[in-house]
């Protein structure tokens, strides 16, 4: 397919993909930008789009783009044990988290609570939050697809989230011991 061929079905389809992202997806700017990914991701995969199907399968990729939204969307917003610690509110704007939780923590605690995960979560996490690595960087070093370390670091964030929160229950908060 030409680009302007490809150009031509953007025109004669962006109402639908609109469509279809904004009934998934109710804020405006957001099915918005997800009918600009869909666009991108199907001119990525344009060698698979079945001939005649064009609008089934753009609808199907908008769908799926919009789900996929909502997913990480959600994973944004559910609390998780541990929250109360892991409010870093006051650090200074543009402070990456994991450094936030290093200052809070001290860093060699905080080494240690990584190197003590069990794989598949100790590796990844430790390439992000020790070795300053991208998910992407990690995936590839892994040898893992990205969305798979993705999830893991969500869940390793989420076990040392439990932990720093049965350490603050044990009498110790942030780091430092009570009494």
């Amino acid at each position: 397919m030409t680009t302007m061929e490809f150009s031509a079905m953007v025109q004669k389809y962006q109402a639908l993909v609109y469509t279809v992202c904004h009934q998934l997806v109710p804020d405006e700017g957001e099915a918005q930008d997800l009918t600009q990914e869909t666009f991108l991701a199907a001119w990525r995969a344009i060698d698979r789009c079945p001939q005649g199907f064009e609008k089934q399968w753009l609808a199907r990729i908008a769908a799926n783009k919009a789900k996929d939204y909502l997913r990480s969307a959600w994973v944004r917003r559910v609390n998780t044990p541990g929250d109360q610690v892991l409010a870093l509110d006051a650090a200074p704007p543009g402070c990456e988290p994991e450094q936030q939780v290093l200052d809070a923590l001290g860093e060699e605690e905080l080494t240690g609570m990584i190197l003590a995960l069990r794989e598949p979560y100790r590796t990844p996490c430790r390439l992000v939050m020790l070795e300053q690595y991208t998910a992407a960087q990690a995936a590839k070093l892994c040898g893992r697809p990205e969305k798979t370390v993705s999830a893991q670091l969500s869940r390793a964030r989420k076990m040392l989230a439990q932990q720093l929160c049965t350490q603050q229950e044990g009498g110790r908060v942030h780091g430092t011991v009570s009494g």
